[in-house]
């Protein structure tokens, strides 16, 4: 607030002139209606100053280094010492067109808690509620309570910096930034939560940084999937989520992204490491039967790239997983139905919206973004001979959508996920839903 404008509002709204001048004797005292005229522009004044410090406290789609932290984790690193408090929620209502199902939840409420000890060191940690409850809904299934982030960072400098605890592995575009104002349609695509299996984090230590104006990096050491959660719709189940895990194989994951141009981001990841770890499984047929897995060494590479120019965002991304010792896995595993853990699974997702609410009110600041995105999975891409190939897990999605922004913060998102699986058994959908971060 400008230092000069303060006490001539409170000498008006005091019906005292400013000081060193006396109203009753001056020459060029105001008149009325002078007056008034001040007062009018002194709080026209005081009003975009206000505006500017909410503009200045809203949380943006992309920020310096939100890349590592999400939206808001980034937001409540440059608060001052102490604790801050941020968080998401999302819900939606789902029809499902071919079986009638009407299905309302209440999704995702995550709170974030920041605290900051020193300039240099940093905790940050999300607590997410799935579901609404922990307890079991008659004929459903319970929700949960977990920690999706816990880290504790060492800001050094710009180039190099340390992080540490239950990281978020930086992989795709949503693993690390997944509020629900900052990606299109109600549910996340298939190939960031089957192939990349967001939300992922595990326990580990790294580095992250920046090079120079447009070179981005992160690198971490972390502990590895574990393969007997694996199976034919893909690699979620091996998932550890920091709860006592197992390190008998540490796994290393690194980024890189560049901004050549303004507006244009292109990147990539790379995860590597064995999921075995001396996993023991009993078979369902014969429980006297251990079986020791096998290594199963498991790499999954990720290419993206965004282009945002205006109103314009274009949005693609492509991975791969792939998996050695699928064969005696899968005969280890003693799958259903022969089905087996595929050496092989692919996905991508290419991207299009576009704000047309500049075009419709000029002068509005909220936002409407119809979009388009396409997508393809095949978690069975390259089956082991002797097992079955699930034709369920292979799908073509045709998703158009549109998202309604009255603030930057919140949106309402409605979208139709047209539903191709080469088993014919899966139904299109119908998708209703809110979000909002703060």
């Amino acid at each position: 607030m400008r230092p000069t404008l303060l006490p001539g509002l409170l000498a008006l709204l005091l019906g005292a002139a400013p000081a060193g001048a006396d109203s009753h004797r001056a020459d060029a005292a105001l008149s009325q209606r002078d007056e008034i005229e001040e007062l009018k522009r002194v709080v026209g004044v005081l009003s975009e100053e206000i505006a500017e410090l909410r503009e200045r406290q809203t949380i943006p789609a992309q920020l310096e280094d939100s890349s590592e932290l999400g939206s808001t984790a980034a937001v409540l690193r440059s608060a001052p010492s102490g604790l801050s408090i941020g968080g998401y929620a999302e819900g939606y209502y789902q029809h499902q067109s071919g079986s009638g199902a009407d299905t309302a939840d209440a999704l995702r409420t995550s709170l974030y808690l920041s605290y900051k000890f020193t300039d240099r060191i940093l905790f940050s940690t999300e607590i997410e509620f799935e579901h609404a409850t922990t307890g079991t809904p008659k004929g459903g299934e319970p929700g949960s309570v977990a920690v999706e982030l816990a880290t504790l960072d060492f800001l050094l400098r710009t180039e190099l910096n340390i992080r540490t605890g239950l990281l978020l592995l930086p992989m795709g575009f949503l693993n690390q930034v997944h509020d629900p104002p900052f990606y299109y349609g109600t549910q996340r695509p298939e190939a960031e939560r089957r192939i990349i299996p967001t939300t992922w984090r595990e326990n580990g230590i790294g580095i992250f940084g920046r090079l120079g104006e447009n070179l981005h990096y992160r690198a971490f050491v972390v502990n590895g999937l574990l393969a007997a959660g694996f199976d034919d719709s893909g690699l979620r189940g091996g998932r550890q989520n920091g709860n006592r895990a197992n390190f008998n194989n540490p796994a290393f994951v690194a980024r890189v992204d560049l901004t050549p141009a303004p507006g244009l981001l292109v990147g990539g990841s790379y995860y590597v490491g064995d999921s075995g770890a001396d996993q023991v499984v009993t078979s369902e047929t014969t429980p006297t039967l251990e079986t020791e897995l096998p290594d199963v060494l498991t790499s999954i590479w990720e290419l993206h790239a965004q282009y945002q120019r205006g109103p314009l965002q274009l949005r693609g991304l492509w991975t791969q997983a792939h998996l050695g010792d699928a064969g005696e896995l899968s005969t280890a595993l003693g799958l259903a139905d022969k089905r087996g853990v595929s050496r092989r699974s692919i996905g991508g997702y290419a991207e299009a919206s576009y704000d047309v609410m500049p075009l419709l009110f000029p002068s509005s600041a909220w936002g409407l973004e119809p979009f388009f995105r396409f997508e393809y999975i095949d978690t069975q891409n390259s089956v082991p001979s002797g097992f079955t190939v699930n034709r369920a897990e292979k799908a073509r999605l045709f998703i158009p959508g549109l998202s309604f922004r009255p603030h930057p913060n919140v949106v309402l998102k409605f979208d139709y996920r047209n539903i191709d699986d080469f088993a014919g058994e899966e139904d299109d959908e119908f998708n209703f839903g809110f979000g909002v971060v703060f």
